[in-house]
């Protein structure tokens, strides 16, 4: 199955969409930069952002207290003021993913268990990627495709032309793309011996969730992450992508042993363990701005401060 390239419509050049085409704009001039002020820009950016504080920032706060307690104030502090450098340089590298050529960051690239794949393909299966959303954003998908072929699973933008924009760079690497309501697809697709990367650490509310540990955290996480793997048959591993510095990231695939049971809870807990583990390789470039315990179990106190 190709899936195909979105088209611009004609709505998308009328006065709703002006300001959106600025920012394309913009973004576009960044893409045409070096790649060290590039770099330098994402750090300027993300310590503007730290200072300015808002939501975000109280949102990072809360999750790095709950998730590193064994860190002091003014370490945890620190490790808020690098999570927003580390996520800042991801949104300058998404202009890297959507406009500029990936082979000289392909062939600096470091790939951990690329045997693992190999293997799982040698049998014919497919392959389920369960992973999280780490810094590098929508830069990992080209990284990934230029170390093996991928397909992938996403939640589409809320804006129309945005969402144009960066599934048309998306389907330039891989052309196997699914949303939540392509399931079946998805697991047909697989079944081809395929690949599809399947990023299952967002919060999704309480009605298709369970709760599992994440960081000692109980955590609302998709109940269906074993089925998927049981329905598809496919060869369940993680995957987590870094930035090592100097233009050099990292890719690693690694399996997920004992998975999938016939129990969720046991499901999300072994998923979420993983995700804990390589995150804590470099805990900044996670994407503690985002509200990952933002639903609670019933009875439990309000998780985020602010």
């Amino acid at each position: 199955m190709d899936t195909p390239k979105p088209e611009f419509k004609a709505e998308y050049y009328g006065p709703r969409y002006w300001s959106t085409w600025l920012l394309i704009g913009f973004m576009r001039l960044i893409a045409a930069l070096p790649y060290p002020v590039q770099q330098a820009l994402g750090t300027a950016l993300g310590k503007l952002l730290y200072k300015l504080g808002g939501k975000r920032k109280s949102i990072a706060e809360d999750n790095i207290r709950a998730c590193f307690p064994e860190l002091d104030e003014q370490q945890q502090a620190q490790l808020v003021r690098e999570t927003f450098v580390a996520n800042a340089k991801g949104y300058v590298e998404c202009c890297i993913a959507w406009w500029c050529p990936i082979r000289p960051f392909a062939d600096k690239m470091i790939v951990e268990g690329l045997d693992l794949v190999n293997e799982a393909r040698a049998r014919g299966k497919g392959i389920l990627l369960f992973g999280g959303h780490f810094s590098i954003l929508d830069f990992a998908l080209p990284l990934i495709a230029a170390a093996t072929p991928v397909g992938y699973m996403y939640r589409p933008s809320d804006n129309p032309l945005m969402d144009t924009i960066i599934e048309r760079s998306r389907r330039k690497f891989c052309t196997g793309a699914f949303t939540k309501f392509q399931m079946k697809e998805m697991i047909r697709y697989i079944k081809q011996n395929k690949m599809v990367w399947y990023a299952m650490d967002q919060d999704m509310g309480a009605k298709n969730s369970i709760f599992a540990p994440f960081f000692g955290v109980p955590a609302a996480t998709l109940a269906t992450l074993g089925w998927l793997a049981r329905s598809s048959g496919a060869q369940p591993m993680f995957l987590s992508q870094f930035r090592d510095g100097d233009g050099v990231y990292r890719i690693c695939f690694r399996n997920v042993p004992d998975f999938p049971t016939d129990d969720n809870v046991e499901n999300a807990t072994i998923l979420n363990r993983v995700l804990e583990e390589e995150i804590r390789r470099y805990p900044a470039q996670y994407l503690w701005l985002h509200r990952r315990f933002k639903t609670r179990p019933e009875g439990a106190e309000r998780f985020y401060t602010k």
